[in-house]
């Protein structure tokens, strides 16, 4: 249910949420909803949000690394950058 502008939130006692427990574990004993089929979307559910934060972090590196890229030195940190570089080059050599 939407809130009101200016609305105070509802807050729940202990008892709101025992009795929503309660009503849950009622929901599961009359077999509305099959245990195996809950876990079984729990399941898919928790592998797609960590696939989707997978991904989301890798664009989100990709495309801080390419504007990064975009400048010829990187503040605060090019110095350190150009040390390992040389480091890179001399163990080449």
């Amino acid at each position: 249910m939407p809130q009101q502008k200016n609305s105070k939130p509802h807050v729940l006692s202990k008892a709101d949420y025992e009795d929503l427990g309660r009503r849950l574990e009622n929901i599961y004993l009359v077999g509305y909803v099959s245990k195996k089929e809950m876990m079984k979307m729990s399941f898919l559910k928790g592998i797609v949000a960590g696939l989707g934060g997978v991904v989301g972090a890798t664009i989100v590196v990709g495309l801080l690394a390419w504007m990064l890229s975009l400048f010829d030195t990187i503040p605060l940190i090019g110095p350190l950058v150009d040390n390992a570089e040389n480091t890179v080059k001399t163990q080449k050599k």
